[in-house]
């Protein structure tokens, strides 16, 4: 028997100075060499041997059916045959353990051979050379006949009880993908259905907010005007309910303290690291008048808009 030596590396302790720490250190192991696989190796080149007869069996049907067909676009479309027909050989191929599964492929890929060479024996029997005709057929046949003759030998038969356990496990795996992909595209309408709702949220503070600014700075109506006098007694109505007689006897209201922007505290606020509970907070104690949900909505409005602008 022979045996090789292989390097492996394990991690020892190294200590220095009294500091210790793993380090990796190499060593040598006697294996026993294996055999080479001589019936892989066989395999192998069957195969090769096989694929190149199948190169020019192709090349052969996609010249005969281009000529058949008048050159140009003719060879393109004989290139099609052998492509489905080398296809349908990976196909029979990926099908090997499933019977079932195995033989569409398989009749498929004889029909398309059965056409590639008859377009091939059609060819050689106008150019009048009955030999290059049937040679010409024969190569795709003897081609295909190997191949059904190399899956004969890969295919592994089963028992009936083995190939109910094979179907059920693969039936069981197939269970596993449906879920996953029935859950992943309820996940997408999920996350699509909060979008929509955060968007028609937006929409609706930001019509509440224009609603309230355009509330707060009307004109003084009929019941203010009959607590505080005569429309030509003006007073200057503030924001917290009180009033102040204008110090003019014209028409002119006197500029009163403009009101606190809530989407700028909102921004300051949540740039500082505050939450949107301390924000809100922060918020009605420097515009006690304003509205609870108003401002809420407006942090919570902005702090969208600064995680938006976080992540491009």
């Amino acid at each position: 028997m022979k045996f090789v030596e292989e390097i492996r590396h394990r991690l020892v302790d190294r200590t220095i100075d009294g500091t210790t720490h793993q380090v990796s250190e190499p060593y040598s192991v006697r294996l026993p060499k294996l055999p080479r696989d001589k019936d892989a190796i066989a395999l192998v080149g069957v195969s090769g041997l096989v694929l190149a007869l199948t190169l020019v069996a192709i090349v052969w049907s996609t010249v005969s059916i281009g000529q058949l067909l008048g050159g140009g676009v003719g060879y393109a479309a004989g290139a099609v045959f052998d492509i489905a027909w080398l296809s349908v050989l990976v196909l029979e191929y990926l099908a090997r353990f499933d019977p079932k599964k195995r033989d569409f492929p398989r009749k498929v890929g004889w029909l398309l051979v059965l056409v590639a060479a008859g377009a091939i024996f059609l060819h050689g029997w106008m150019a009048g050379s009955w030999a290059m005709a049937a040679v010409g057929a024969a190569v795709s046949l003897v081609s295909k006949a190997l191949w059904l003759a190399v899956f004969r030998h890969i295919e592994k038969d089963l028992s009936p009880a083995d190939a109910q356990w094979v179907a059920a496990e693969m039936s069981k795996a197939n269970a596993k993908l449906a879920i996953a992909g029935a859950r992943r595209q309820a996940a997408k309408a999920e996350v699509a259905a909060r979008l929509e709702l955060l968007a028609a949220e937006r929409d609706l503070n930001e019509i509440a907010g224009l609603d309230h600014s355009m509330g707060a700075n009307e004109a003084i109506t009929a019941e203010q005007v009959r607590e505080h006098g005569e429309p030509s007694k003006l007073y200057n109505i503030q924001l917290d309910g009180t009033s102040a007689p204008l110090n003019r006897a014209n028409t002119v209201r006197e500029p009163s303290e403009p009101e606190a922007n809530i989407a700028h505290l909102a921004r300051v606020e949540l740039t500082a690291g505050a939450s949107r509970a301390e924000a809100v907070e922060a918020i009605l104690a420097r515009v006690p008048d304003a509205k609870v949900t108003s401002v809420e909505a407006t942090v919570r409005r902005e702090r969208n808009k600064l995680e938006r602008t976080a992540y491009r």
